[in-house]
């Protein structure tokens, strides 16, 4: 045994060391073909089988269920009828009958005669409906007759109970006195003390037990049978099995799990079921050879399909590895010159995967040298950003006329607006340097920009107001440091400082849409026709317009930060209209303290 399992260890080793992409192709199409087939057929054929079982299993119980509720039923109608046994005429003719009072009871005979009749039209299946006295007085739909109690079955079992168990009992199937096939059911009859005064009973025709379960089958050959309490056959499609014992059918049977339950014995499959108002039981029998004959052929289905797909994969293995194989050579050899020279360019001749595989390496290549060539001019443009930001920082201009300012406030002796502008200028240059940290807070940004603005407006009088509106929200988000400061400078100097007014306007707004920060600065100032804003967009995403770097230099600047940081989806809007005002639009990503949201 362990040769042989040597032998295919070497045998797959050398089969998968083979330099041959063709020959494994071939070898591992088929097998990966063959091998989840031949497995799918085994469990297909299982499958089918336990289905089928089921199914078998799930008819029977339903053929057994409604040969149960239609006996129920009619037992159910005979029980409603036997509920008449307490009929004043009936108690009247069993007391008198007790005291041998046959004159009193001549008045009643008729009358109990009739009713009996009336009784037995409800049902086309009644033979008899009868009432039989303790003297063994019997009174029926055909008269008045004396019988013997000690062989009346029915009556012995009635008479052996008390009233608490006075339900209803079967007896049968047995010859009645006109030599047909019946079964009688009864309920004892109590006088007012709880004491026995006789019973009441009902013939039913056998031939109602045929009608009932004879039109039914299990397949081709199954049928049902009745069998009573004491494991006899009481109904079965062949006549001549009635009355005989059930172990002809179901081999002997120990103790009494036949009557419920399903199983297998010899080529029958079996269910049984308890019928409980009669204690009878129902038992299907079906034929174990259909179910094999018909699994048998989808055997042969599947054995064929097997063989033939066997075929099939083969002749397919062998033409799909031709046709894949030498695309995929030529592929291999203009690889190989591709990692030696980036700028070689992959031939593609085909649509299919292949065709697919070398067109993206060829968008590789190209991705890779425009890469290349991206980041080079990535690291120059970043270098010469963050210089001009940091230029942009600390403007001198702007710290000589704070200053200029501070002194005209001091000569003046308001020391209180001196003080206010000092600690907004700290705050303002704090926020810039902000400890070499790129990333600050929105609530330190929003500082930073309300602080120049204060400062600015102390310069420039009643020129011009502003205002933020600025959601709660999105304070604890984080931003790239002084991106607002250039918008708001953009919009002093070419936007309200202009007007010939007092008027001015700033507004400073932020909110949050969707996934995205939003910051818009909106003035009312001079504004700008609709071809500068357009050239100015343009700017931003990187077109070299010469006319707008004079213009478009410090929004330019805040926009590359903002596409370098977070890419291009973020970044800035401008929208103006002429002597109206200008809005700029900034979007940035959701940044929380520990990255981005």
């Amino acid at each position: 045994m362990k040769k042989f399992i040597k032998a295919g260890r070497r045998l797959f080793r050398d089969v998968f060391r083979l330099r041959s992409l063709r020959t494994k192709f071939i070898i591992s199409f088929t097998g990966l073909i063959l091998i989840p087939l031949i497995l799918l057929a085994f469990l297909s054929y299982y499958t089918y089988l336990e289905i089928l079982q089921q199914n078998v299993r799930t008819y029977t119980e339903t053929v057994i269920n409604r040969v149960e509720r239609n006996l129920q039923i009619y037992l159910s109608d005979l029980e409603r009828i036997l509920e008449l046994r307490n009929d004043y005429y009936i108690l009247q003719f069993l007391k008198l009958s007790m005291i041998d009072d046959i004159e009193g009871n001549q008045k009643y005979t008729y009358r109990l005669w009739e009713n009996l009749n009336n009784i037995k039209k409800y049902k086309t299946d009644l033979r008899e409906v009868a009432i039989t006295t303790l003297k063994g007085v019997k009174i029926g739909c055909y008269g008045v007759t004396n019988v013997d109690l000690s062989q009346n079955e029915l009556f012995q079992i009635l008479a052996n109970r008390t009233t608490q168990d006075n339900i209803m009992a079967i007896y049968g199937p047995h010859d009645d006195w006109l030599g047909g096939k019946v079964f009688s059911v009864g309920c004892g009859i109590y006088g007012d003390y709880d004491n026995f005064l006789g019973i009441m009973s009902i013939d039913v025709e056998i031939d109602l037990l045929a009608r009932i379960c004879s039109d039914i089958r299990l397949g081709k050959t199954g049928y049902v049978t009745l069998v009573d309490q004491n494991g006899q056959i009481i109904f079965h499609p062949q006549a001549e099995l009635v009355g005989k014992s059930v172990g002809l059918l179901l081999g002997n049977p120990v103790g009494e799990s036949w009557r419920s339950g399903y199983y297998t014995y010899g080529n029958r499959v079996i269910m049984g079921k308890t019928l409980t108002l009669a204690n009878w039981s129902i038992i299907g029998i079906s034929d174990r050879a259909e179910l094999v004959a018909e699994m048998t052929t989808v055997a042969r289905m599947s054995f064929a399909l097997i063989v033939g797909s066997i075929i099939v994969v083969i002749l397919v293995a062998l033409l799909l590895a031709g046709v894949l194989t030498k695309p995929l050579k030529e592929l291999q050899s203009s690889m190989r010159a591709a990692a030696d020279n980036l700028n070689t360019i992959v031939p593609v001749r085909t649509y299919d995967e292949i065709g697919q595989l070398g067109r993206t390496f060829n968008q590789m290549l190209t991705r890779i040298r425009r890469l290349m060539r991206q980041s080079v001019q990535e690291q120059k443009k970043l270098r010469q950003i963050e210089m001009r930001a940091l230029q942009e920082q600390i403007k001198p201009h702007f710290i000589y006329n704070t200053l200029e300012v501070i002194i005209g406030l001091l000569e003046t002796n308001q020391n209180e607006d001196v003080i206010r502008m000092v600690e907004a200028l700290g705050a303002f240059f704090r926020i810039s340097l902000s400890q070499g940290r790129e990333l600050i807070r929105i609530k330190e940004e929003v500082d930073h920009v309300r602080n120049y603005l204060y400062i600015q407006k102390l310069r420039h009088g009643e020129k011009y107001d502003y205002r933020f509106e600025v959601e709660n929200d999105i304070t604890h988000f984080k931003t790239l440091k002084l991106l607002l400061q250039p918008l708001v400078e953009n919009a002093i100097y070419h936007g309200v400082r202009s007007l010939e007014s007092n008027d001015g306007l700033i507004i400073v707004k932020g909110y949050q849409a969707e996934e995205m920060i939003c910051f818009e600065v909106i003035d009312n100032g001079r504004g700008m026709p609709a071809s500068q804003v357009t050239a100015i967009n343009r700017y931003l995403r990187g077109e070299r317009l010469e006319e707008q770097e004079k213009y478009g230099f410090g929004l330019r600047n805040v926009h590359e930060r903002i596409v370098l940081a977070f890419g291009q989806e973020y970044g800035l809007w401008l929208t103006s209209t002429l002597d109206q005002g200008t809005k700029v639009v900034l979007r940035l990503p959701l940044i929380k303290e520990d990255g981005w949201a």
